[in-house]
């Protein structure tokens, strides 16, 4: 848990207090700073203000009087922010600040203006000119107290040197290091600390030092040994120790401290993983130095280098200040100013001061009004209760606004009785969007419609930088939808049924195959084998009153069995009665009398067509027959679609021996009108099943199944149009036709 102290206060008074500020009444600001451009928020007795700073600041430098920060990327803007009032003011063009003071420095050619934010002392001019010229061109890298750090590019390589005006005129110090030395990087965390990492030839032999730099006369006074493989970042110097993070090659990101009154180096690791320690930033807080990873904010990846750590450079111990940096200054009195946040109190500004005993504290100076942790702002949750699927559109829709752009989220409905999920889940962090829209469209994960039930729901929003905990919400709902003639599964979506050469039967949910565009295992149902004990199985819709698709088989003796359907399957067979075996075809699952219930039909061997109407009675499920009407032993196949052109009546399919399917209209009283001719080149295939209702459009849908030998079949979906004279759109093969092994016939 971070270090934390929690005063409230507010803004002006906060800063002033905490970095115990103290200004002069009346005291000028300089001309190029005088006129706030966005004001703080007015301060009332009240009410705490909030820092006023863009969200994607970076603090640059701390003074006595305020702080320097800049926003955005290719064109910066700096602000200059003051203790005393919160006030803040954008400056034009670029500037440096000085650490742990108030000067800040601008640029115009080679004068360089330091400028006392504070307004206590007039501007230093220092005109480079007589030395940075087109010839030999001297960029600007820090302001340490009141020099420059600048560096030139010479024949023999980069050089680092130190500018300052004495007597009016600017002075050139040249950093001198040893003899075949090559500079890298130099750092500061205070006035009058330079520190410069070089490599060396030595021997031969490639080697990297960290030198130890005078102000006042560019000399390497100390210096510590590295591999020359060893990758060196952010350096850190204090009266009694040097630290500095490196990476050996191949290793891991690693504290190296060394005591300024000795070479022997401590070295610890940091991060368990191969990481590069170049962005590690490290501070110096009394003995202590801290280390972090900037950025973990809006990071979108943990990293146990988030989290803003002091160590101290005395006995080892570690202690956890802030869950993550955004930026870090030093202050005058050699604490920190951090942009940052803690789980517990949000984003803000925080001092980092030894305390009591001399371990860093981390205070809250004023909070940014926003979270660390991340929030749901807004939300919209599945309903509770019953859910209608088919009055809702036949989807469930949910969302979420989080408080961060840099989240996952994943929503989960879980069937209770049969453990099937469906997840929704998010992009990988978006950049700039906090919005989850959320659209369940009513099928499980394997593609499978979902089941009627009960059902239970779990939001989950990760932080994608893993600060905080998860935001986790639940809740329950029961699913319903209509029942659909061809479902045995009791998800309102229609099922084929499919007996293989072994006598096993199955159902497949013509969901799962009809809408998965991957390919991707079938998953279903199976209802044993034994089915090869018959000759004729017609799946007939629900006959016998239980809204559950029901099947009748006809054995070899010729007895007629009925296999009531119970949303979860089929029950145990129940006779019906013998004397069948006069009839070779069946087809069910279309009302022909108007009465809700789907009804039987058969043709017996002479070509006559009977009609057995449903009772809704298991014990006796269909009345004495009635003819319908001789001539349909010209066909070979008949398949009961239900009502495929809006009439009042289910209708019927048969194809002749060429190969020509003809529609027979139903007019609602068991008979049909005169058939209609639908095309030619039906006779490729072995079953035809009318499935019902494949897409939820209203319009009844036709099955296909071709069995080309071997390993390869082929299914097709013929979808409905609800035009008689052409009453199916051209055939369209599902991405996962296969059905089965040795499938021989589908119902």
């Amino acid at each position: 848990m971070p270090h934390v102290r929690t005063p409230r206060r507010r803004l002006g008074a906060a800063i002033a207090a905490v970095l115990a500020v103290t200004t002069a009444a009346g005291l000028a600001t300089p001309a190029f700073a005088a006129a706030p451009a966005t004001p703080v928020q007015a301060v009332t007795d009240e009410q705490d203000t909030l820092l006023t700073l863009p969200a994607d600041s970076t603090l640059v430098s701390a003074g006595r009087t305020g702080m320097l920060s800049a926003t955005g990327g290719q064109s910066v803007v700096y602000r200059w922010t003051r203790f005393s009032d919160g006030v803040t003011t954008t400056l034009s063009g670029r500037h440096w600040g000085a650490l742990g003071t108030d000067t800040v420095a601008t640029q115009n050619g080679s004068v360089i203006t330091l400028t006392d934010m504070s307004g206590a002392s007039e501007p230093l001019v220092i005109d480079t000119s007589a030395f940075n010229t087109a010839a030999t061109p001297y960029t600007l890298n820090r302001v340490v107290g009141s020099t420059l750090v600048m560096t030139v590019s010479t024949a023999s390589g980069l050089e680092y040197h130190l500018v300052s005006a004495e007597g009016g005129q600017a002075v050139d110090r040249k950093v001198v290091l040893p003899e075949g030395s090559r500079p890298l990087l130099m750092y500061t965390n205070k006035p009058g600390t330079l520190v410069l990492h070089y490599n060396r030839v030595v021997d031969g032999v490639w080697t990297k030092y960290v030198g130890v730099v005078d102000p006042a006369t560019g000399a390497v006074t100390e210096t510590y040994e590295t591999a020359s493989s060893t990758v060196t970042g952010s350096t850190v110097l204090s009266p009694t120790h040097v630290a500095w993070a490196e990476t050996p090659a191949g290793g891991q990101a690693t504290l190296a401290v060394a005591r300024r009154d000795g070479t022997e180096v401590e070295r610890t690791p940091l991060d368990s993983r191969r990481t590069n320690s170049q962005d590690i930033i490290l501070k110096l807080v009394g003995d202590w130095v801290t280390y972090d990873r900037n950025g973990g904010g809006t990071a979108t990846w943990a990293d146990t280098l988030h989290p803003l750590t002091a160590r101290s450079l005395k006995t080892g111990e570690t202690v956890r200040l802030l869950d993550h940096v955004q930026s870090a200054t030093v202050d005058p009195d050699g604490s920190l100013l951090v942009l940052g946040g803690t789980v517990e109190q949000g984003e803000g500004l925080y001092r980092v001061a030894p305390g009591a005993d001399g371990t860093p504290v981390a205070t809250l100076v004023t909070s940014a009004g926003r979270p660390t942790v991340l929030t749901v702002e807004k939300e919209t949750i599945p309903p509770s209760g019953v859910v209608d699927f088919d009055r809702n559109s036949g989807s469930l829709k949910a969302s979420w606004s989080l408080s961060r752009f840099n989240a996952t989220a994943s929503l989960v409905f879980t069937h209770t009785a049969s453990g099937l999920k469906r997840t929704i889940s998010s992009p990988f962090p978006r950049t700039g969007v906090t919005d989850f829209p959320c659209v369940w469209e009513g099928l499980f994960d394997n593609g499978l419609p979902a089941y009627n039930g009960e059902y239970t729901w779990t939001m989950t929003a990760k932080p994608a930088n893993g600060i905080g905990p998860d935001v986790v919400r639940t809740g329950t709902f029961t699913l319903t939808r209509a029942p659909r003639p061809h479902d045995f599964d009791d998800n309102g979506s229609p099922d084929l049924l499919s007996r293989d050469g072994a006598g096993r039967l199955r159902s497949y949910d013509i969901g799962q195959i009809d809408r998965e565009r991957t390919a991707q295992p079938l998953t279903p149902g199976d209802f044993g084998t034994g089915w090869d004990t018959y000759d004729r199985i017609a799946a007939t819709g629900d006959i016998a009153g239980t809204t559950a698709g029901d099947v009748v088989t006809r054995d070899k003796a010729g007895v007629l069995w009925l296999h009531q359907g119970n949303g979860k399957g089929l029950a145990p067979r129940t006779k019906v009665g013998g004397g069948w075996q006069i009839y070779n075809k069946l087809t069910a699952g279309s009302d022909l009398t108007g009465d809700g219930r789907p009804d039987l039909l058969a043709t017996d061997t002479t070509g006559v067509l009977w009609l057995y109407k449903a009772t809704g009675d298991a014990v006796k499920p269909f009345a004495p027959r009635v003819k319908v009407g001789g001539g349909w032993g010209v066909y070979n196949r008949i398949t009961a679609t239900g009502n495929l052109a809006g009439a009042a009546a289910g209708d019927l399919v048969a194809r002749d021996k060429d190969g020509v399917l003809w529609l027979y209209l139903g007019k609602g009283d068991g008979t049909f009108a005169p058939r209609t001719r639908i095309g030619s080149g039906w006779n490729q295939y072995t079953s035809l099943v009318g499935i019902g209702d494949t897409d939820r459009d209203g319009k009844n849908d036709l099955i296909a199944y071709d069995v080309l030998g071997g390993r390869y079949d082929s299914l097709y979906v013929y979808k409905g149009t609800g035009d008689w004279r052409a009453p199916f759109a051209s055939r369209r093969a599902p991405y996962n036709p296969g059905v089965g092994d040795g499938v021989t016939e589908l119902f």
